[in-house]
């Protein structure tokens, strides 16, 4: 399979994952119970994506360099998570109030940023890519638009949180959980047409 099959077959399963993690799997409901809901949702996302590392790593066929993946994100997911967790907190999340819902929702916005740069990249590019904002290869590419979407997303979502409509969506993470899985699906999307759209003008001018 061409590496731009395997980024697409692994963006798409990711999606899938996402949606069944979120809404389907846990036996509540993320607007009745967001607390509840995301104690089931965060340790299924974590270890279904560690497995579609291992899978993007097997298609490629670089099966010897997926236990080493698995390790760094492992790593970089938790370090994200606390990092996350105080960004969050500075950005107008609750300091002392409901810390189990901010937790939750940077475990959730970690995975869902980290975890995909793990699944696509195939070298060490961290730089490159997020630092000098300059994805080439379409491994990069996908790593960078479904981390950048995931997080444009979460930052959308708190737009609706100080408004008072007093809806039960409006209740803390809510509706960012639900942008980030937009977010990130739309992230799987723009890679898409982006990885295409290089792909295609790169061969016309390569004719």
């Amino acid at each position: 399979m061409s590496p731009f099959g395997t980024e697409l077959v692994i963006g798409l399963l990711a999606i899938a994952l996402n949606y069944v993690a979120t809404f389907k799997l846990p036996t509540t409901s993320l607007l009745k119970d967001p607390v509840q809901t995301l104690s089931t949702t965060v340790p299924t996302l974590f270890i279904g994506h560690v497995f579609l590392v291992v899978f993007a790593h097997v298609l490629r066929g670089t099966t010897g360099k997926a236990f080493k993946s698995v390790g760094f994100g492992i790593l970089s997911t938790l370090t994200a998570t606390g990092l996350l967790h105080i960004l969050t907190v500075l950005f107008g999340a609750p300091l002392i109030e409901k810390i189990p819902n901010t937790f939750l929702f940077a475990a959730y916005l970690s995975i869902l940023t980290v975890m995909p740069c793990y699944e696509s990249f195939q070298e060490t590019a961290w730089i490159k890519v997020f630092l000098q904002h300059s994805p080439t290869t379409t491994p990069e590419i996908y790593a960078y638009a479904q981390a950048i979407c995931a997080l444009s997303g979460a930052w959308i979502g708190a737009i609706v949180l100080p408004l008072d409509w007093d809806r039960e969506w409006q209740a803390w993470p809510i509706s960012c959980v639900i942008s980030t899985y937009v977010g990130h699906s739309v992230g799987v999307l723009a890679a898409f047409i982006w990885a295409s759209l290089k792909f295609m003008f790169g061969k016309k001018k390569s004719e």
